[in-house]
């Protein structure tokens, strides 16, 4: 039974202009945004020559925001296959693919004038899924590519105690919990909490017909929208959910579900893509020792469910995910088996790109996996596949033509960590309709939202828009670079309308 209380009266109904679906550092960044903060150019030198005058010729009292993009992204290259991600990375960490540490060429004006009423919605507190991360990993990135515009992030945890986890931080790289309570205080710091409605799941969005009247959501009062506004929207997207509610913030009590319904003509897609975890598709794999998130399994090791002297826990996959669950495992004197499909040196392994200076720990997996390291609580089984898995044994098969066997393992738990996609079940047909390659799901490596370069408005349905992981951008220095597209288009948008 949940452990939910359903309440019968529904929240009252709000318009806005702006519904963000996620509250992650994509999310963050859009909404600091919206609120009015605008990028100039510093006058600041800039690697890259071309961009550099550019910038020169449009000086110091014009905003990024109003210039025209595509021209600004012309000639540029970056990690990123959306062209105002890399402009905005190029703007905030000139030459930072290169391993430069230069300054931001930006510098940050807050004009109430330009604010875009707008509402962020968020199933945990800003963050996202930084929020439910184990707080003493370490970030795959640099700390300085985890911060947000305006507020550099080693400045920031200058100032900060670092979290009591234990670790040393590695080449500058930053722990979850500092990056998690860096957004928390972006947030406040920016005044941005007003916007932020935490604990609200979507469970649905969908176009319905134009009849309200515009809200300012920053006082709550009704306001017409202009004449051109009314004409060129005939419709506006319904966004319904439900938000959990905790008497005294107190999240270890029962919550109270309460409904609500909101409209706005624009709605952005910002959530992540670790939503739904891919599953084997073999038997057994519903038993309760076998998981499917990397925070169960750290649930199992922090309640000592195992231990030096239980049966081996079992790790599938070969990413980043299955490397953390193994470090875990080893940190605790807990034995591993470790299970992947694919050889230990095929190029496409994420552990072998890793620079050994930088990512030590995982550096140690792969040598591990390749049998170049050993450890007597470690055994890895190259290229099998799980076939079935019992109340305590595993049935492995062996992928290789030569040596094609089937063999059993004894097994306390098991972690599936192969990957993760988006769950876009609030909108119709799963979002289907809205990938690279239609009818197939999201996913955000093979088939990522297909959206307009510029805008980031999706290509098959008006005043939706995406960013993020959901359109490829899964670091975080590319992934808040879509809301500088977003903001550019919405902000001229509303120019032209009401001309």
């Amino acid at each position: 039974m949940s452990a939910v209380k359903e309440i019968l009266q529904k929240s009252k109904n709000i318009h806005t202009e702006v519904i963000v679906v996620g509250n992650g550092p994509s999310a963050i960044c859009l909404s600091f945004l919206l609120s009015g903060n605008r990028p100039y150019y510093n006058g600041l030198p800039h690697p890259n020559s071309y961009l550099y005058n550019k910038l020169r010729k449009l000086g110091k009292s014009e905003s990024i925001i109003d210039q025209n993009l595509e021209y600004l992204c012309e000639g540029l290259e970056g990690r990123s296959h959306n062209p105002v991600a890399v402009l905005f990375d190029s703007l905030c960490h000139p030459d930072a693919d290169l391993g430069a540490d230069n300054p931001s060429v930006l510098s940050w004006r807050k004009e109430p004038q330009y604010c875009i009423p707008h509402v962020v919605l968020g199933k945990t507190k800003p963050g996202g899924a930084w929020q439910m991360m184990d707080g003493g990993m370490q970030t795959l990135s640099l700390g300085g590519w985890m911060e947000l515009p305006s507020m550099s992030f080693p400045d920031w945890l200058s100032k900060h105690r670092r979290s009591d986890d234990g670790v040393e931080p590695c080449m500058n790289r930053a722990t979850m919990a500092d990056v998690r309570n860096y957004y928390t205080h972006f947030v406040q710091e920016n005044k941005l909490q007003k916007h932020f409605y935490d604990y609200h799941t979507v469970t649905s969005i969908q176009k319905v017909g134009y009849t309200q009247q515009g809200v300012d959501n920053d006082n709550g009062e009704t306001e017409q929208f202009c004449s051109n506004f009314a004409k060129n929207h005939q419709y506006v997207w319904e966004v319904r959910g439900y938000k959990l509610s905790y008497q005294g913030n107190n999240e270890s009590e029962e919550p109270l579900r309460e409904e609500f319904c909101m409209t706005a003509p624009n709605v952005v897609l910002a959530t992540g893509t670790f939503d739904i975890p891919n599953q084997l598709g073999v038997p057994g794999e519903s038993r309760f020792n076998v998981m499917h998130s990397l925070h169960e399994f750290e649930s199992v090791i922090n309640e000592k469910k195992v231990s030096a002297n239980s049966d081996p826990v079992l790790v599938v996959g070969a990413g980043l995910s299955a490397a953390d669950a193994i470090l875990m495992a080893l940190q605790n004197d807990v034995p591993v088996v470790h299970a992947f499909r694919c050889r230990p040196n095929d190029s496409n392994l994420i552990l072998r790109k890793l620079p050994q200076n930088m990512y030590p720990e995982y550096h140690q997996v792969y040598l591990m996996m390749k049998g170049l390291e050993q450890n007597s609580l470690y055994k890895p089984f190259s290229r099998y596949q799980i076939k079935e898995f019992g109340k305590d044994k595993v049935l492995l098969c062996s992928e290789t033509k030569e040596d094609n066997k089937i063999i059993s393992l004894d097994y306390s738990y098991a972690a599936i960590l192969i990957g993760s996609r988006p769950d876009l079940s609030y909108l119709t047909q799963d979002g289907r309709n809205l990938g690279v390659v239609r009818k197939r799901p999201i996913e955000s490596k093979h088939n990522p939202i297909d959206i307009d370069p510029f805008s980031h408005q999706c290509m098959s349905e008006l005043g939706l828009y995406a960013l993020g992981p959901l359109v490829g951008d899964n670091f975080v220095r590319f992934a808040i670079g879509g809301g500088l597209g977003i903001t550019n288009y919405l902000w001229n948008k509303k120019r032209n309308l009401c001309m």
